[in-house]
């Protein structure tokens, strides 16, 4: 349907451009274990060998052998790099063929060895070996949506979010949902679910209903945290593997009021993205939240060590929150050396068992990959 291919497409690329900064909350400056790490290393050119230059980058992960795979949303394709930071090799290229991209949107490490890509113009999970090479299509979505933000878990699954339109009567619905896909276009576990009219003169209610309204992130062994995005309300959801709630937790934080120059920031940056997208101007009317999200969107991770990683949203610079899965909190970590346009925080972070993998959207310099060290704990 195409209202829907051009609405996942504009939230797909809000989702991956916004976020905040605030004052930092007492709590983040003055909390357990609080430590401070910084990039060791990073990948990527402005200018050069074209192995290292990169369009956009859209997601990274650790490899099963501890390489690191970058993908590039803009060159179609996925690089792989050493340890050290060497390229290896590529995975995929542009095209509709077997093996090849359009528009890659997320990237998995699956329980087999293998990195799966989903690309939505080409409708599939396409997993790529070692070395490597086109493995095959493992999942064909049949011209359905495609989930993205994929965290690869056990038996070949993986946990993303896909947001679906159904024509109910003479009312279109929108349904946001995270769950877990086992080789099968069909979820077969739901975590999240937010239903809602489909209106199209709500753009901000459409991004609060959507990618605004949960963030996730998943362990290897199948175990999902979900939070919902709010400026009033921080709560973690920690699941097992087929649903069931084993856990939650909330915390009280300030509710922090964004100053008029972040208003203004966002409300440009968020016009910017819908009118490069083809949103037609009289369909932007975004009024951003006047508090910033206590849990930033996209804010997640998993440690693989039962550690539960949250981006603290009231925190100036980049502050992630670390909990066990009873809620303990056991740290506060502060991560440092990674440039950010200023005002508005367009850093992804990307916290992994291996180690923590950053990067920004709207680097001020060139798209570039940090690489930080896993604090000890």
């Amino acid at each position: 349907m195409q209202v829907e291919r051009y609405f996942i497409a504009c939230m797909t690329a809000l989702l991956i451009a916004c976020g905040g900064e605030g004052n930092e909350g007492s709590e983040a400056a003055s909390g357990p274990d609080t430590m401070t790490v910084a990039p060791s290393d990073t990948i990527g050119i402005l200018m050069g060998d074209s192995n290292y230059v990169f369009g956009t980058i859209g997601d990274a992960i650790y490899t099963a052998d501890g390489n690191i795979a970058v993908m590039d949303e803009t060159g179609c394709c996925v690089k792989v790099f050493d340890p050290a930071g060497g390229f290896l090799y590529q995975m995929g290229r542009e095209g509709s063929g077997p093996g090849e991209l359009l528009h890659p949107g997320a990237m998995v490490l699956l329980s087999n060895g293998s990195v799966g890509v989903i690309d939505a113009p080409t409708g599939g999970l396409h997993a790529y070996g070692a070395g490597g090479e086109f493995d095959s299509t493992l999942i064909e979505f049949m011209g359905g949506p495609v989930p993205q933000w994929a965290w690869g878990v056990d038996s070949m699954a993986f946990v993303g979010a896909v947001t679906d339109f159904d024509q109910t009567g003479e009312t279109m619905m929108v349904a946001f949902r995270v769950g877990r896909w086992e080789l099968d276009r069909q979820p077969e576990t739901v975590y999240f679910e937010n239903t809602f009219p489909f209106d199209p003169r709500d753009m901000a209610g459409m991004l609060d209903g959507t990618f605004f309204s949960c963030t996730y992130a998943a362990e290897r062994d199948g175990y999902v945290y979900a939070a919902p995005i709010s400026s009033s309300e921080y709560r973690i959801d920690v699941f097992q593997p087929d649903g069931t709630l084993s856990s939650s937790f909330s915390r009280e934080m300030p509710r922090v009021e964004k100053s008029p120059e972040e208003v203004r920031d966002e409300i440009a940056m968020i016009t910017a993205i819908l009118k490069e997208r083809g949103v037609p101007e009289h369909m932007i009317d975004y009024s951003p939240d006047p508090y910033r999200w206590l849990i930033q969107p996209q804010g997640m991770g998993a440690d693989g060590d039962g550690r539960i990683w949250v981006h603290n949203g009231a925190s100036d610079g980049i502050v992630m929150d670390v909990y066990d899965r009873d809620g303990t909190h056991l740290a506060v970590v502060r991560i440092e050396g990674v440039e950010n346009p200023g005002i508005m925080d367009f850093v992804n972070i990307k916290v992994q068992p291996r180690g923590i993998l950053a990067y920004s959207l709207q680097d001020p310099g060139y798209p570039r990959l940090y690489v930080i060290p896993m604090p000890a704990f």
